[in-house]
């Protein structure tokens, strides 16, 4: 248990990864439902390395639906929760989100301990099938296989090796998981001394065109979507090895090491053209997003 427990203080409180981010995109199609999410679970909270169609940062275990479902072994496919024992009265099926079907496959650590869940969840009942099954113990499958596979560039994974679980929490921005000023800094003071030693090294600082606009016209909660989306999209357009950085406020810094002029001009590129193909739809309007970079 208590190397069960190590291995778990590796995995939470870590920047965002856009493999995991894309797992739940294709997992939210495959499965056909409102939101996916891949999560760690430990004996007092749920913690969410990525998810799509809700936000959850964390949850305490009480609040958690997969650790109620998954006190079992194997995956858990509940059709309708609210004529199920197990979890008709859990507040995620009575409350906001109220949901009302889940789909739950088990992350397991090297010891074959139940650490985590890939899980599907919608807002109606689906039928049971067996392709759910199926497309289900396919993308745990994926998952289970990207767990212990670190991505992350060696500046970033050797900081987060130096530093326990709740130092690397004091380095995370909550609202974004993308490092925090701090963190970046610090990274960025590595990577400027690997810069000294002939490697090359790109600098984006960006902030999100009208913000302020955003938040007054559309409320703090729409802000915090923009914020999030606008981090996710960074993460998933720069490179395994570069850095994603949330300075404050609306404003992001980017770090890229050993990269030349012409590949991180198309790699800013891609981040402006791809925001600005985003149209957040909001019960107020449509927000088309923009950037300024330099």
């Amino acid at each position: 248990l208590q190397l069960s427990e190590l291995q778990m203080q590796d995995l939470v409180n870590t920047p965002l990864e856009a493999r995991f981010n894309r797992l739940v995109r294709v997992a939210r199609e495959a499965l056909r439902v409102r939101a996916a999410a891949i999560s760690f679970i430990d004996r007092e909270r749920e913690w969410f390395k990525a998810v799509t169609g809700w936000y959850a940062g964390e949850l305490p275990r009480s609040r958690s639906l997969a650790a109620q479902l998954l006190e079992g072994d194997g995956q858990v496919v509940v059709g309708d929760t609210t004529t199920d024992p197990r979890c008709r009265d859990h507040p995620l099926v009575l409350d906001s989100p109220n949901f009302r079907f889940c789909a739950i496959h088990p992350l397991r650590d090297r010891f074959d301990k139940p650490i985590g869940a890939l899980a599907g969840y919608d807002i109606e009942p689906h039928a049971p099938t067996s392709r759910i099954h199926e497309v289900l113990a396919d993308l745990g499958e994926l998952a289970q296989r990207e767990l212990f596979v670190s991505e992350l560039g060696s500046a970033q994974q050797e900081l987060l090796n130096k530093l326990d679980a709740s130092r690397r929490q004091a380095m995370i921005d909550e609202l974004t998981r993308l490092w925090n000023r701090r963190g970046g800094l610090e990274l960025l003071d590595r990577a400027m001394s690997d810069a000294h030693r002939g490697a090359g090294l790109g600098i984006c600082l960006l902030d999100i065109d009208r913000f302020k606009e955003i938040n007054d016209g559309y409320g703090h909660a729409t802000g915090d979507t923009v914020l999030r989306k606008v981090a996710g999209l960074l993460v998933d357009c720069i490179r395994v090895e570069d850095i994603a950085c949330r300075l404050g406020g609306d404003e992001f810094l980017l770090v890229l090491p050993d990269i030349s002029p012409e590949e991180f001009g198309r790699l800013v590129e891609r981040i402006r053209t791809r925001t600005e193909a985003i149209a957040m739809r909001t019960r107020s309007g449509t927000i088309d997003l923009t950037l300024s970079l330099g």
